[in-house]
């Protein structure tokens, strides 16, 4: 009789813990409304991305470029890379990778064979990133992670052509839902943890320094609160701050999802503010447009309401539930998503001091292949200081020098009226950024060759035989001083074609 209860009571046990389970589980249960306007957005990133980035196909993805294919396996090339990018180095192979990336972007943003134009933008993301990668920045790898967890999630069932067909609704991947979920937290949590120099603690001069980055700093807004160092100070501890709380809000199970939407808050609060100070491209609305898939059920019925169209844009409201035929195929898939999810937290922490552990390299290479590297240290552990600008100082073949910044036959050494003029993209800006950095001294020369080959393409009529690439460089200090300006030669190159023309 004693054996009998005993087991009564363990079957008890056992299904208040499946309980206890599944209402954990269903507390990171996902708007299927909110992941379907994740896609949208990202989709028209991603076509806002492909169509800035055409503009320098050739100088940033061809061998008539700064980056030519040869050199590609030479610097920054990692165990398990990989790119069809790299199989020719002409002008039309590139073009036609980008058309196809285009129409499969395409074919995403309609929500047409999501999953398989979903993959193919995936693939072609870590091809084009891997073919160049000095020109990428943080905000490219949250679109490829992101783009990577949304192949195990249902964003074709609401707003895409695919809803037409879909019969019964779509089940929740609560696995694949807290990848998703742990990825938008690791970005905040591990910038927190790396951020540990005394300009984000006790001294509270991060955005300070930040915005005295005059290569960064926008005129406007970021030229406006550049004049106020008590609320620059202020700030600093609410951005600190904000990224310690965003992981605890998203990652907390909660079924009605106001912790998250206070998450998503935070998030376009800190992305708003740096798109209105600094140049960074993309970077602060990919970060805020990674977030919509956090908008709880309540937001998504508001929207839907206020937004009428938005229901039109649903072919088909599935409302019964599919049995399930295929376990064995969902357990397989979950135990994926397990298993990315703790090499993503290692690799993660393996950045920070106090974690020891670093994964083998036969791990690193199947991470590196999928590109599920990531390192979230903007501004970490300390806030750039070093800051300054080029100088372009040509000479022809009889001596004659010309700026070939402000085409006028006197080269001006003076701080331009504008720095981040002289960028017409943040691709460019990133390049002439990771070039100050002395391990990367070995991009000067290929720069400075494609700078001078280009001016005389475009410029026959005034045509440089060499080209001094200086950069002006001073360090920010407090109240509002520098260093003094410090002239530095980064290289001299020779148009040689164009000697032996001569």
């Amino acid at each position: 009789m004693n054996e009998v209860l005993s087991l009564l009571l363990r079957l008890v046990n056992l299904y208040k813990l499946k309980k206890i389970f599944v209402c954990f589980l269903r507390s990171y249960s996902l708007d299927l409304r909110a992941l379907s306007l994740l896609r949208i957005g990202l989709a028209l990133i991603i076509l806002t991305d492909l169509a800035i980035r055409v503009g320098d196909l050739t100088a940033h993805y061809t061998d008539n470029g700064i980056w030519p294919v040869e050199l590609m396996h030479n610097f920054g090339w990692k165990p398990g890379f990989w790119s069809i990018h790299e199989l020719g180095g002409e002008y039309w192979w590139v073009l036609t990778l980008f058309i196809f990336h285009f129409i499969f972007a395409a074919s995403f943003l309609l929500g047409y064979k999501t999953k398989l134009s979903g993959l193919i933008v995936w693939l072609l993301y870590i091809s084009l990133h891997n073919r160049n990668v000095f020109i990428q920045q943080g905000g490219d790898d949250v679109l490829r992670i992101i783009l990577f967890w949304g192949l195990f999630l249902p964003w074709n069932s609401h707003y895409s052509i695919d809803s037409r067909k879909i019969k019964y609704k779509p089940k929740q991947k609560y696995v694949a839902n807290f990848g998703y979920m742990l990825l938008i937290a690791s970005i905040y949590f591990f910038t927190v943890c790396l951020k540990t120099s005394a300009e984000w603690g006790s001294e509270r001069t991060a955005v300070y320094y930040a915005l005295s980055l005059e290569q960064l700093r926008l005129p406007g807004f970021g030229d406006w609160l550049y004049q106020f160092p008590g609320l620059m100070k202020a700030l600093t501890f609410m951005v600190y701050y904000s990224e310690l709380i965003i992981p605890f809000l998203i990652l907390f199970p909660a079924k009605k999802g106001y912790l998250r939407l206070l998450a998503f808050f935070l998030i376009l609060f800190l992305h708003t503010g740096i798109g209105l100070t600094l140049y960074v491209g993309l970077f602060f609305i990919i970060n805020m447009v990674s977030g919509i898939g956090l908008l709880p059920k309540f937001v998504m019925d508001k929207l839907e309401n206020k937004f009428k169209f938005l229901q039109s844009l649903t072919f088909y409201y599935p409302t019964k539930n599919k049995v399930n035929k295929k376990p064995i195929l969902a357990w397989l898939t979950n135990a994926v998503c397990i298993i990315i999810i703790c090499l993503c937290a290692t690799v993660n922490l393996s950045a920070v001091k106090w974690f020891n552990y670093e994964l083998r390299s036969e791990t690193i290479v199947p991470i590196n292949a999928l590109r599920l590297d990531q390192y979230w240290g903007m501004f970490s552990p300390s806030v750039l200081k070093k800051d300054g600008w080029y100088v372009y100082y040509g000479m022809d073949s009889i001596g004659r020098q010309w700026d070939l910044i402000r085409n006028e036959d006197y080269v001006n050494f003076e701080k331009p009226k504008s720095i981040l003029k002289i960028h017409t993209t943040d691709r460019w800006r990133k390049i002439t950024e990771n070039m100050q950095r002395d391990e990367m001294a070995f991009m000067r020369p290929l720069y400075c060759n494609y700078i001078l080959k280009r001016w005389n393409k475009r410029h026959p009529e005034k045509k440089m035989f060499t080209l001094k690439l200086y950069y002006m460089q001073k360090e920010s200090l407090l109240n509002y001083k520098t260093t003094p300006v410090e002239k530095i030669l980064y290289c001299l190159c020779n148009d040689y074609k164009y000697a032996q023309v001569r």
